[in-house]
């Protein structure tokens, strides 16, 4: 183990991240600086090095963990439910509770930066799969692509709505998705 292995503190490194995101949704990528996110915590410059190596330390460990923690943690979730529909509702409830606002700076950082793009579209990658799966079993696989990728667009949009409509909206248009999918596997 390194000097900086042991250094680290992960529960320090979480409140990092969840600042860097409340940053995100209420300014926009662009304000995603070292001196705001201090400040947001109330910790030195010093402080962050104890917890990164460097911005791009950072922000690579930023963008792990919202792929990890909103994608992959999720998605493995939803699989280990055995009721196809139960799973597309626990996806589409935690689809509903994310903060829109950093989803959609983040899709607008990923525009210039293919860092960024890279995990954006591993991210939609992992969202279309996991709702994909749920919905072969309901539909079918010739259906199960259009669905999916009906519920990743109407979450995607939403994205760039989230400031001005409340997140109840999004919930009924994806319940409205989920009444056609009920309809279509004859439940």
């Amino acid at each position: 183990m390194t000097e900086r292995q042991v250094r680290r503190n992960e529960a320090l490194r979480d409140s990092w991240f969840d600042a860097a995101l409340e940053i995100l949704g209420s300014q926009g990528y662009g304000a995603l600086k070292l001196a705001p996110l201090c400040k947001r915590l109330g910790v030195t410059t010093g402080s962050f090095y104890h917890s990164f190596d460097n911005w791009q330390d950072f922000t690579d460990s930023l963008l792990a963990n919202w792929l990890r923690e909103r994608t992959e943690t999720l998605a493995e979730i939803a699989r280990q439910d055995p009721d196809p529909i139960k799973a597309l509702e626990m996806l589409i409830g935690n689809v509903v509770e994310f903060n829109h606002r950093a989803e959609a700076a983040i899709r607008v950082w990923s525009g210039v930066d293919e860092r960024v793009a890279a995990i954006q579209r591993k991210v939609d990658e992992g969202r279309y799969q996991a709702a994909h799966a749920a919905l072969e079993s309901l539909v079918g696989p010739e259906l199960a692509p259009s669905y999916a990728v009906w519920g990743l667009s109407t979450a995607v949009g939403y994205e760039l709505l989230a400031d001005v409509h409340p997140p109840e909206l999004l919930q009924w248009s994806l319940g409205q998705l989920m009444q056609q999918v009920r309809a279509a596997a004859g439940r």
